[in-house]
């Protein structure tokens, strides 16, 4: 019954526990009534990020903390991540700025890391700052990273995103292939593992971040000081200082 009041729409109160009512669809393994939820949402003003981060995030930690305590079984959590994952593609594809953009970033997760969800609704919080991003997924070879920063256009940095420590090797491993063909492009380490203080010894790393706002915050700002140092090392810029 729940659910099909999610499919019949519904006005806003104010509220409304948007994650629980999405988590709720999400293990039923219902898209469309899922698809509700975050429309109903979006319709309640309730921005895109605001979906992503605090109803789509949420409802996905949540029944990860369920699954830990025992409560939900590895069925339930592959079920509520295939629905996750295609609302995860509608809400994108909806929101793509169009015009030209601020630069490009390549986002990935490296071998041993089978969790691709984390690394597209991070890019997707990166595309609406107005940036491409060239998404890898999970599992990704170090060369893969490498060559991929390469055919970048206007790369501003690359994502590496791990969930737990003991794909800290990993992680440095696609930070050193990366750093060997494009030396001077920031590295931003994101994900729950990045605070394992493993991940603190890293090198090669210019950022961290704990989430997919926190990974779109830190590229913003290196983008921001880049074409900062970009404008004050232009001859226009040093004839002005000149004249001054």
């Amino acid at each position: 019954a729940a659910l099909e009041a999610f499919r019949s729409g519904g006005s806003d109160d104010g509220d409304t526990d948007w994650a629980a009512r999405l988590e709720r669809c999400l293990l039923a393994g219902d898209e469309v009534a899922a698809w509700r939820v975050v429309d109903g949402a979006l319709a309640a003003a309730r921005t895109p990020q605001y979906c992503y981060v605090e109803i789509l995030a949420s409802a996905l930690a949540h029944i990860g903390s369920r699954w830990e305590a025992g409560e939900l079984d590895v069925a339930d959590q592959y079920v509520a991540t295939a629905v996750a994952t295609r609302i995860v593609a509608r809400l994108g594809a909806r929101f793509r700025r169009p015009g030209r953009r601020r630069g490009t970033l390549v986002f990935g997760s490296p071998l041993g890391e089978l969790h691709s969800l984390p690394v597209a609704l991070a890019a997707d919080l990166v595309r609406l700052e107005g940036f491409d991003v060239l998404e890898l997924g999970a599992n990704v070879p170090p060369a893969v990273f490498a060559a991929a920063a390469l055919r970048a256009p206007r790369l501003v940095a690359v994502g590496i995103g791990i969930t737990r420590g003991a794909s800290v090797p990993a992680a440095q491993q696609a930070v050193d292939a990366g750093r060997s063909l494009a030396p001077d492009v920031p590295v931003v380490l994101g994900g729950q593992g990045a605070w394992d203080p493993a991940a603190t010894a890293m090198t090669g790393v210019s950022a961290f971040a704990l989430d997919g706002s926190g990974v779109a915050s830190v590229v913003a700002t290196i983008a921001a000081r880049r074409a900062a140092d970009c404008v004050r090392s232009s001859p226009r810029s040093t004839r002005n200082a000149l004249e001054t």
